[in-house]
């Protein structure tokens, strides 16, 4: 188990792919749009395959798989921004061309927003969720030890109760989500300057312990395109809820269609 203040950030070395596909794609299927997801801290894009399985069948889906979960579960937690955007030139960049959309989650609604920066005219749109904008106050931020953060694991909810059982894989996702932590200050500093041309689709959960909703209308300050934002009854995973499930593959569906 890490102590308070031995988390590092290093320089990954591995030559797993940080852009796998999220959805397998049929052969007979030429892939017509881009989907690129941005999972939430501590965990892997899987977490998000229930939003996106749904998607048509020509819409290529690649998912961000950062160190220390899911395919790279092996590798030390721990990645810098730049990192990050890298991978988005070298592998996405480097793929052949499509109409792109991304899409992210808390931590990954800064990195997606981040990336469609990056991207520019290949970018058609984004859908950012369960994150506030600009220079509001996010609580996860004040997470600075061990025990900081397995409150907010508790506090936010979707961490299966047996991960938070088990002491070896309990003190791995920890490992994971405060390397996130810091990855998601980073991407947070200077993000009052970001600016997108796309249409912005922002959700949130109204009862969302870590993410006020009201903040939620200042993320029209971050593109000159038009901003819908759409609140739903629920926590920090409202997304997933069976009951909005539903409501935010429709968002997704029409983020695709601009």
């Amino acid at each position: 188990m890490t102590g308070k203040d031995d988390v590092t950030t290093v320089k990954s070395s591995s030559t797993a792919p940080w852009w796998p596909l999220l959805r397998l794609q049929g052969a007979a299927v030429a892939p017509r749009l881009r989907l690129l997801v941005f999972p939430h801290s501590g965990a892997g894009p899987n977490t998000l395959f229930p939003l996106v399985e749904p998607l048509p069948d020509d819409v290529e889906v690649l998912g961000l798989s950062l160190p220390g979960r899911e395919r790279r579960f092996g590798e030390t937690p721990g990645c810098r921004l730049d990192e990050v955007l890298d991978s988005v030139t070298d592998e996405v960049l480097g793929r052949d061309p499509l109409p792109t959309v991304v899409f992210g989650h808390s931590l990954g609604a800064l990195l997606a927003t981040r990336a469609a920066h990056l991207l520019g005219p290949h970018c058609r749109a984004a859908v950012v969720s369960g994150q506030v904008p600009g220079r509001t106050t996010r609580r996860a931020h004040a997470t600075s030890s061990e025990e900081d953060a397995v409150r907010l694991l508790r506090d936010g909810g979707g961490t299966p109760e047996w991960v938070m059982q088990d002491p070896d894989m309990l003190a791995h996702v920890t490992r994971v989500l405060r390397a996130d932590i810091d990855l998601s200050r980073e991407a947070a500093s200077g993000f009052e300057d970001i600016r997108l041309d796309v249409p912005l689709h922002v959700l949130g959960g109204t009862a969302d312990p870590l993410v006020p909703h009201e903040p939620l209308d200042g993320w029209a300050d971050h593109t000159t395109g038009p901003c819908r934002v759409r609140r739903f009854d629920g926590d920090h995973f409202f997304l997933l809820a069976d009951e909005h499930r539903g409501a935010v593959v429709d968002t997704l569906r029409e983020a695709l269609a601009h």
